[in-house]
């Protein structure tokens, strides 16, 4: 599964990811950008969780953590991961409140594998050193699981505990058990040996009489045979009828042929002969053209009918390239033209939205302070304004209340104050319409909008086939122009070869010269090996006299056939015979040898424990040895090549140690070594700073994907430049450049800085024409689902330069 790569996620409320996303994951290199709580880290998980079925850095927070992996405001949830290769399959599963429902998944080993040497989490950067620090010696152990797999000890391990019995001798006194019927069974197989041997000597009896039979057809067909029945192969291949079978084919085909001579004597008798014409030449530049471009061709032509599916294209080369180019060109314009424009409903949609939330707001605004005001308060003021007129004092002409017993002015002030605010809470209910219909207009209009968007908007999935399309619709368009003019030289050499050919195969139609029939009989005699026609002999008789030599062959051989059939028959009966007595002999040996194991069992039991119980001990020192050589060597001399690399001014560098004492039970531990050399310092924690100590367990992580096979070729990171500097950051650049180039790994890291993002996706764009880079940049807005938008970047030759 080494070249097992990731194609493409589809992730549906998933932790903080609202609603469904669709992540393209093909290419060699994929960063992942967001806001914090945009969902990188859910996004990340998703693939751990249709992998392996779980997500082991939420089971070390939470054991209960399945209950919390849906979106709060989803009632169902679902991760599937599709991916190409050896191996490709399709993994998934499916959320409820639950729990999780795995469909397929890797097993067991694989995803050991993924979640401790293909994916980082952010959660576990930071505790990476504790776990392999605090580690028990157990066999379950992180630390014991992984200097099994780094140094391939389970072969060893596999002796020691098989081994493991022979240290108590009453253990090995359990299979030597029966020693009362010893006896019994000792008679019964000497009686059985007895039968046995006589009946192999009526098979070599049987054997003799056949190889009898086979040396007589060896005499009669003058073969010299060594007749050893234990070379029957060699004898039966002499015997073989292939010769004769070929000769009797011969034999009839010649007297085929010269059926069909004898009827052509009559009719070519006396023809003259002329002349062939000279034939051309084939090309040989057409050759020399095809050897360098026809494969080329025929695998660019491929390709391009796989691009363009409903497209007719020319046979011809010439016209082919033209119009293949132009078809290509417009492919591609129409895929990156529906893909913007499809990118750019995305981006309205989610602003159309977000007005539509605000246009909503502002009428639930309008409508509240429209309910507070009365639909009467312009009738009742121009009511008062009348009833002004009828006040004589402050006594109320309505009620004949005196309005002085309040003391609150006199009563025709009263009155027009009432008038006044009445008259502008009416004025303001004007308003309050006229900008209520405003509204209402703007929220239809966003509606309208928002439908036609919706339905026009492409899901992610078609989104990224139409990236993908016009990617590889301007690949296979660059290709086939730089071999354009090529293909019109060799549609124009073929045209020529053909012509050629055509005329060389004209002028050999019209040759009319043939040999004489005297000639052609006498050929024919010398070719059958008989008498050639003499000059003066009659043609009829010279055919009779070699068709009578023809027909005493074919019988000749005939007899000769049915010979080798015969002794070839008595070979089959001697190979079973042989399969018997082999049967016999096996069966004789194997009761011999339980006679004698009957006999010797008590002195081989005590021998094999002496010689089990050395082995165990030789197992022993060998797996100590082993383990002591390459933990303390190979491992950190990778870890500390990787931590300068990102760390070149630390002076500490970790690394792990392992005890000089016996390896039964493994108790590692982690210091620092100095540049300088010198006795070893503390723990990492003690001695780095917190970049540093970021860096260790990054690198830490590198080790343990590249100190064994490549079993996954992944490297998963989750925002790895925790506390890094510009310096480690750039380091770590130039190791991702390399792990992706040289090393062929596939790489995802999640970044939420948009100027690292950016840096990142200028430092690990494609160098060469098969490398590739995706870009996914997630984003949510309040009350809003979750968007992917992805963008890919192929290699591009640089041609600005060449003019100069």
């Amino acid at each position: 599964m080494t070249d097992l790569l990731l194609k493409e996620l589809d992730v549906t409320d998933f932790r903080s990811i609202r609603g469904r996303v669709h992540a393209p994951l093909d290419a060699q290199v994929v960063l992942v950008h967001g806001e914090n709580g945009a969902g990188k880290t859910s996004l990340l998980s998703a693939i751990e969780l249709a992998l392996t079925g779980g997500v082991q850095s939420l089971r070390r927070a939470d054991p209960d953590y399945a209950s919390q992996l849906m979106h709060r405001s989803a009632a169902q949830g679902s991760v599937w991961l599709t991916t190409v290769g050896t191996g490709a399959a399709r993994y998934g599963a499916t959320l409820s409140p639950d729990g999780i429902a795995t469909s397929i998944s890797f097993d067991a080993k694989l995803a050991s594998f993924f979640s401790e040497r293909s994916y980082l989490p952010q959660a576990l950067l930071g505790q990476l050193l504790q776990i392999y620090q605090d580690s028990g010696s157990g066999a379950d152990s992180p630390l014991a699981k992984f200097v099994g797999e780094l140094l391939r000890l389970d072969r060893l391990d596999a002796i020691e505990s098989g081994l493991k019995p022979l240290g108590d001798v009453r253990n090995v006194r359990k299979v030597v058990d029966g020693w009362s019927e010893n006896e019994l069974e000792k008679t019964r197989l000497d009686a059985l040996i007895k039968d046995q041997k006589t009946s192999l000597l009526q098979i070599i009896e049987d054997i003799g009489v056949q190889m009898s039979g086979i040396k007589k057809a060896a005499d009669t067909l003058g073969l010299v045979l060594e007749l050893d029945d234990r070379k029957l192969d060699a004898i039966e291949q002499a015997l073989s009828p292939t010769d004769d079978e070929q000769r009797l084919g011969t034999i009839t085909d010649r007297r085929r042929e010269l059926g069909s001579i004898r009827r052509d004597l009559v009719r070519v008798a006396g023809a003259g002969t002329s002349a062939f014409p000279a034939a051309e030449p084939s090309s040989d530049a057409y050759e020399r053209w095809a050897a360098t471009y026809l494969e080329r061709y025929s695998a660019l032509r491929s390709r391009i009918e796989a691009i363009l599916p409903a497209t007719s294209l020319p046979g011809d080369m010439a016209t082919f390239g033209d119009a293949a180019l132009r078809h290509l060109t417009l492919h591609a314009d129409q895929a990156t033209s529906r893909a913007s424009k499809a990118k750019a409903d995305v981006e309205r949609l989610a602003a159309a939205r977000s007005e539509m939330e605000v246009a909503r707001s502002r009428l639930r605004t309008i409508s509240g302070e429209m309910d507070g005001i009365s639909t009467s308060a312009g009738g009742l003021a121009s009511i008062l304004s009348e009833v002004t007129a009828f006040i004589d004092g402050e006594t109320c002409p309505v009620c004949d209340r005196d309005y002085a017993e309040l003391n609150a002015g006199p009563l025709v002030e009263h009155v027009h104050n009432k008038v006044r605010r009445l008259s502008a809470s009416a004025q303001r209910l004007l308003e309050l319409g006229r900008t209520n219909t405003q509204a209402q207009a703007l929220v239809d209009r966003l509606e309208r909008e928002i439908a036609t968007l919706t339905d026009a908007i492409p899901d992610e999935r078609t989104l990224a086939d139409l990236d993908r399309a016009a990617a590889e619709a301007n690949s296979a368009g660059a290709e086939l122009a730089g071999i354009l003019d090529a293909l019109k030289e060799g549609s124009r050499l073929r045209a020529g070869q053909v012509a050629a050919q055509r005329a060389v195969t004209e002028a050999q139609s019209r040759s009319v010269a043939l040999t004489a029939a005297r000639q052609t009989l006498s050929d024919f005699a010398l070719a059958v090996a008989t008498t050639p026609i003499v000059d003066g002999e009659d043609l009829g008789v010279a055919a009779e006299r070699i068709q009578s030599f023809l027909d005493a062959e074919n019988r000749q051989l005939e007899d000769r056939l049915t010979l080798r059939r015969e002794a070839r028959s008595a070979i089959a009966t001697i190979r079973s015979l042989q399969s018997r007595a082999d049967r016999l002999s096996d069966e004789l040996g194997q009761h011999e040898a339980t006679a004698k194991i009957v006999a010797e069992a008590q002195q081989r039991a005590q021998k094999v424990r002496v010689q089990g119980t050395k082995i165990r001990d030789a197992v022993d020192a060998i797996r100590s040895s082993i383990i002591r050589r390459e933990f303390n060597e190979r491992l950190n001399r990778l870890w500390r090549d990787l931590f300068v690399r990102l760390a070149p001014g630390e002076p500490f560098i970790p690394a792990f140690r392992i005890p000089e004492a016996e390896t039964q039970r493994i108790q590692p531990r982690l210091v620092t070594d100095h540049r300088a050399g010198g006795a070893a310092g503390g723990t990492p924690g003690a001695m780095l700073s917190a970049g540093n100590l970021n860096t260790a367990a990054l690198t830490l992580f590198l080790s343990l994907h590249l100190s064994v096979p490549k079993t996954l070729p992944w490297l998963i990171l989750d925002d790895p430049v925790q506390s890094m500097d510009d310096v480690h950051i750039a380091h770590l650049a130039a190791l991702l450049r390399t792990l992706s180039k040289e090393h062929r790994r596939q790489i995802v890291i999640a970044v939420h800085d948009r100027q690292l993002f950016e840096y990142l996706r200028l430092e690990l764009s494609p160098a060469f024409p098969n490398d590739s880079l995706l870009t996914l940049e997630l984003a949510r807005g309040p009350h809003q689902d979750t968007r992917c938008l992805s963008r890919r970047f192929s290699f591009k030759e640089e041609t600005s330069l060449l003019a100069a």
